[in-house]
């Protein structure tokens, strides 16, 4: 049975709303790391620095429904795959999908101790001790997140081919 356009559109809104959300997210890792490289560099204002962590908060609150919203839509695309492509239930299950779960816990995973970081009663959120668990989760992220891009591209060459 071939794929038709509608099928196509099910099957590609999983992996261009993925593509979005690994981009957000590799943004969000990539503005702090950034002012960590540039902390000791007298290019970046405290002004820049300020911006840059408050745009970081804002997005980061953001993050696990962004992440929920991808799995749902491949939720949705797999429930389509398996009732209207009859696709046998042991071809719609993956790492690349229990990943993405794994991805999701680690995501509000940062979201909360981002907040406990910012709500801390300190001054300096830099010494909260939430902030080395936030930073080795973030960087755990990356590696995890590269591994799903990577698994998924392969996943969606299998399933339109």
């Amino acid at each position: 049975m071939g794929v038709g356009p509608i099928d196509a559109f099910v099957i590609l809104a999983h992996p261009l709303a993925g593509m979005a959300a690994a981009y957000f997210l590799y943004k969000q890792w990539n503005a702090i790391k950034s002012i960590r490289r540039k902390s000791n560099t007298p290019t970046m204002s405290s002004e820049q620095k300020d911006e840059i962590l408050n745009k970081h908060q804002t997005m980061g609150k953001k993050a696990p429904s962004i992440v929920a919203s991808v799995i749902i839509l491949a939720i949705a695309a797999e429930i389509y795959r398996g009732i209207i492509m009859d696709v046998p239930f042991s071809e719609l299950v993956s790492l690349h999908g229990w990943l993405g779960v794994l991805l999701l816990i680690a995501t509000i995973s940062m979201s909360r101790t981002g907040r406990m970081m910012t709500s801390s009663k300190s001054e300096d959120y830099h010494k909260a001790p939430q902030r080395n668990l936030h930073s080795k989760i973030g960087d755990a992220m990356m590696l995890l997140l590269a591994s799903i891009v990577f698994l998924g591209f392969l996943r969606l060459l299998k399933v339109l081919g």
